[in-house]
């Protein structure tokens, strides 16, 4: 499981500035006027599967079910060799909706490990020792327990899976905790989405289930183009790094970017209401931050807002500005990022800006728009969202009033001016008494096989394992007897693996246990996660493992400091394991999950797992809860006289810790010139970038 590196600088700005090139009964069809602004019901009920209730809604006919394709493929991996091929239905009423059977959809989600049992009136599905039923007379999906379809082990859905135990495993020391986990129904009439009996099976729109049960599952990755299923979100992930860019050009991408539907540069109504539900019901279920946000439902919130008309416009290019503004804008983490602006439908010759200028109009006329845009948008007309794509528009009517997330990329962009050339991914330096372990990301290879006590660890590990990359530092740090404080340098890391982050706990713990504390919003309920890391490789779980008591530790944070690289620090200073300093980390307390929409548009978002402390008055998250121990920045522009790359001014700022020092004061360049500065380069970066964009042209 991962809390997601931090997404770039680059690849924010690029997104910003691109154009598109882009006898059973049911629910009845979906109602393009349908009322909104209900609250959809995801409620806790009774360990009892919800009992039969009259069925209010209109039947399906037999005779409006036929099948579209008899023989969909289904490729969940990143290859055209491995596929499963299923029938895909369409039902009159719902257009070019994709609807598939329950039984092919969950064989392919758990690759059979589940056992199925169509029953007269529902359908039940056992996975992982609990039950999801599926019931089309009230039109429902009823989990029992809603964490364990992920995972079944001595804690419910826990954050490391069964297939990345290796060096860590759960702990035989401590037992860890949960409260009690109650079962969730989803009644999907309120998301215009139909359950239908059929032929011993059931039928849903494949966004149906991908976003309830996938959802449960962690695994929302597919998209339909028409005919197939192609693995959308993994390989646009794999697109993001510039040097995969080729691949573009190759068999699987053009696979999916080449079914039925990219002939069309419409959709039915009915589809575009089918992606707009369904895109409500996975982050009504699964996003970490309504209860900040103070959304009741996305339908409600997207109303509010004024963007429902452009989510449920049949252009299939129109609904990626006011997603980019919601991803990357709205939502406000580094957590939350659209990844491309491709869809599998054709693209429309309707600029990007013009759509951008009529989706910010539309918001800043919203009752959500008048709260961000009115002060400075009602003041300087000359700066309205008319004259700017949709996210600068946003930027300059707040008064650069920034989200959440734009101090992390201004950090990055800093970070990749001043980091020495050549300085690496990993390294591992000392000063003195003072080793400095320094990386840039969380990372776990599951997939290395043999594991490191068959084939021992090699150079080419460090790069894909922090376990490996740490054992070999302490390793290292051993045969110098000097060495009596370890400083973690996480100035520019912006997170990963989470498994990466456990290992790394269990170094600097006494005994090699790691606990890591969180609640699972899905499920509503917390955990006390106890983990034992073998830090030494000798096989056996036991307090000879960690380094906790044998060095001081220390953690070096920035505000580039993101995700896990929040937890590790959050974690550490909770339980006495390092002191912190430079400042508090950047935040990022939920692990990420995957969005893809009916057109194959995909992003990052903060999900359901949030990371954090219940004391026994209520849960916490980590979001801001670290605070440094040395504080090395009074103020951002102090950030400059802060050794980040330095060993030896890193080992100086050690040594004042321990005689006393809890906040170091720089001499230099007034705040005022700073302030003046600072403000005048991010000014003339966004012209240059608004300006660049201008002589691109417009979208096609």
């Amino acid at each position: 499981m991962k809390l997601k590196n931090l997404i770039s600088l680059g690849m924010l700005l690029m997104l910003a500035f691109s154009t598109i090139s882009c006898g059973n009964t049911a629910a009845s069809p979906a109602l393009p006027n349908s009322p909104s602004g209900s609250t959809p019901s995801a409620s806790a009920e009774s360990t009892e599967a919800p009992s039969e209730e009259k069925n209010l809604v209109e039947e399906i006919a037999y005779e409006d079910v036929s099948v579209t394709w008899e023989d969909s493929r289904v490729y969940k991996d990143l290859t055209l060799g491995r596929y499963r091929t299923i029938p895909t239905y369409g039902v009159k009423g719902y257009d070019d909706v994709p609807f598939i059977r329950v039984s092919d959809y969950t064989g392919i989600l758990f690759k059979d490990q589940e056992v199925v049992t169509p029953g007269k009136e529902y359908m039940n599905i056992y996975m992982n020792g609990t039950n999801i039923r599926i019931d089309p007379f009230n039109d429902t999906v009823w989990f029992e327990n809603p964490a364990r379809v992920r995972f079944n082990g001595p804690i419910d859905g826990g954050i490391v899976e069964s297939y990345e135990y290796d060096f860590v495993t759960m702990s035989t020391k401590n037992e860890p905790v949960q409260t009690e986990v109650k079962p969730l129904t989803i009644h999907l009439k309120d998301y215009h989405m139909p359950v239908i009996a059929y032929e011993d099976d059931i039928l849903m729109p494949f966004l149906a289930l991908q976003n309830t049960i996938g959802a449960a599952a962690s695994d929302t990755s597919l998209a339909y183009n028409g005919r197939d299923y192609y693995n959308a979100f993994d390989v646009d992930e794999f697109l993001l790094k510039p040097e995969n860019e080729a691949g573009k050009e190759l068999a699987y991408y053009k696979g999916l970017h080449s079914g039925p539907f990219s002939k069309k540069t419409k959709t039915t109504q009915a589809y575009a209401d089918y992606g707009y539900y369904a895109t409500c019901l996975l982050l009504d279920l699964t996003f970490g931050h309504k209860e900040e946000m103070e959304i009741t439902s996305f339908d409600e919130y997207f109303t509010k807002l004024n963007t429902k008309k452009v989510l449920t416009s049949t252009d299939p290019s129109a609904a990626v500005i006011a997603e980019f503004m919601l991803f990357n804008y709205l939502f406000g983490t580094g957590h939350d990022s659209l990844m491309s602006a491709d869809t599998v439908f054709a693209p429309t010759n309707k600029a990007v800006q013009t759509i951008a200028s009529e989706v910010a109009e539309d918001m800043q006329e919203s009752e959500v728009g008048q709260q961000i845009f009115n002060e400075q948008a009602q003041t300087d007309p000359a700066q309205s969202a008319e004259e700017f794509n949709v996210i600068l528009g946003a930027l300059m009517a707040r008064g650069l009033d920034l989200p959440d997330f734009f101090p992390l990329l201004v950090w990055s962009s800093y970070f990749n001016k001043i980091k020495p050339e050549d300085y690496g991914t990993e390294r591992l330096d000392y000063s003195g008494d003072t080793a400095v372990i320094y990386f840039t990301s969380f990372k776990n290879d599951h997939r290395r096989d043999p594991s490191f006590y068959v084939d021992p660890i090699h150079d080419e590990d460090i790069s894909d394992s922090n376990f490996a990359f740490f054992y070999r530092c302490f390793e290292d740090i051993k045969k110098h007897d000097e060495v009596k404080n370890v400083v973690i340098n996480l100035a520019d890391n912006g997170g990963g693996n989470s498994t990466g982050l456990i290992s790394i706990l269990g170094f600097l713990s006494e005994d090699g246990e790691v606990r890591i504390t969180n609640k699972d919003l899905f499920a509503n309920n917390y955990r006390e996660e106890c983990y034992h890391v073998d830090t030494n490789l000798d096989g056996i779980a036991d307090d000879n493992d960690g380094y906790g008591g044998q060095y001081n530790f220390y953690i070096l944070c920035s505000k580039l400091s993101y995700s896990c690289a929040n937890a590790l620090p959050y974690f550490a200073q909770q339980q006495g394991l390092a002191k912190i300093l430079g400042t508090a980390p950047g935040g990022g307390d939920c692990v990420i999950s995957y969005f893809i929409d009916a057109y194959g548009r995909c992003a990052y978002y903060s999900g359901f797992l949030k990371l954090g402390h219940d004391d026994g008055s209520g849960f916490v998250s980590n979001e801001s809860a670290t605070k440094a121990d040395l504080v090395l920045m009074k103020t951002v522009f102090d950030r400059g006289n802060v050794p980040w790359y330095d060993p030896d001014g890193i080992a100086d700022v050690v040594h004042q810790y321990q005689n006393g020092a809890t906040e170091i004061v720089f001499e230099g360049q007034s705040t005022e010139e700073k302030v003046s500065d600072m403000l005048n380069g991010l000014l003339d970066k966004i012209a240059e970038n608004f300006s660049q964009s201008s002589q691109g042209g417009s979208g096609n």
